[in-house]
């Protein structure tokens, strides 16, 4: 393939992700007016950002959203160029097994620390005044439908926040977009940096930018020592399901979690993070070398 071919495919890939944004904005409008909201209200929010929902009707925008915005551009990207092949042209077509599965789960623990590091740094970037509005209504959002009363939204809750976003954002940015730009320019490990920045990007919650793209790039670094989507996936949903888990076990304020894991942070956490995540990188090359892909 030339990189004419790859430049085309993600012109694909924009171009459904915008038609999911805009089926996403329909649906959720169709939504609210069936909540008892009037098209001027919902036009008034659109403009002004700012989301008066009730947390149920929150956590259902929210399941849309990853279905509507992720899960199906990826799939219909994966029928129109792989057709039948899709679920290998995806990665997704071999079973990971037990230990591929939990050492992908460990080194993304064991990366914890590097991430912690990286929130300290974020945390020296002075953000302007639109940024920080994008901080708050992100964080409103979260405290509305974290707030779990019942088992049962707990359990939307792990599958709205834990495996969605776990299957629609790596389908994305691991399996299309990494997978595109490193054939495109022959280079992975561009390839895997320049999807965790764009990952990190779009969730628009810049305090959180440098740790979001260190995650994104151990989650890039994953999918291509492994060649299997569902080791990324299974990590991705674990390290959300884990803070879903954590709040509601201990009913801790959300706001507080990164800053509570930075201020534990001690110097001897950086070598040993990375010494784990080497020994673990070996047990992982010795079940499934490396395959030359993204």
């Amino acid at each position: 393939m030339t990189r004419y071919d790859h430049i085309m495919r993600l012109f694909l890939l924009l171009g459904l992700v915008l038609a999911g944004l805009l089926l996403t904005s329909v649906v959720s409008a169709i939504l609210m007016l069936f909540n008892g909201f009037s098209l001027a209200e919902i036009m008034d929010m659109a403009q002004t950002g700012s989301m008066d929902l009730t947390p149920g009707l929150t956590r259902a925008l929210l399941g849309f959203q990853h279905l509507l915005f992720f899960i199906s551009p990826a799939l219909v990207f994966g029928l129109v160029i792989y057709r039948s092949k899709i679920f290998s042209g995806l990665a997704l077509n071999i079973n990971p097994g037990l230990v591929l599965s939990a050492m992908g789960i460990l080194f993304l623990i064991a990366a914890y620390p590097l991430v912690n590091l990286s929130f300290l740094a974020n945390e020296a970037i002075p953000l302007p005044e639109w940024a920080k509005i994008f901080e708050n209504q992100a964080e409103d959002t979260l405290k509305a439908i974290l707030a779990m009363e019942t088992p049962g939204i707990f359990l939307i809750n792990l599958f709205i926040i834990g495996i969605l976003p776990g299957i629609g954002e790596e389908l994305i940015f691991r399996g299309i977009l990494q997978k595109q730009i490193g054939e495109m320019f022959k280079n992975p490990v561009l390839a895997i940096w320049i999807a965790a920045f764009i990952f990190s990007a779009i969730h628009l919650q810049f305090e959180g930018f440098l740790p979001r793209l260190v995650l994104g790039a151990v989650l890039g670094y994953l999918y291509y020592w492994t060649g299997n989507l569902w080791v990324p996936i299974i990590a991705h949903a674990f390290n959300n399901a884990i803070q879903v888990c954590m709040i509601y076990i201990t009913d801790m304020d959300i706001s507080t979690i990164d800053q509570q894991s930075s201020d534990q942070l001690k110097w001897w956490m950086i070598p040993l993070s990375l010494v784990v995540m080497f020994f673990i990188y070996t047990i992982i090359k010795k079940n499934r070398p490396p395959i030359e892909q993204a």
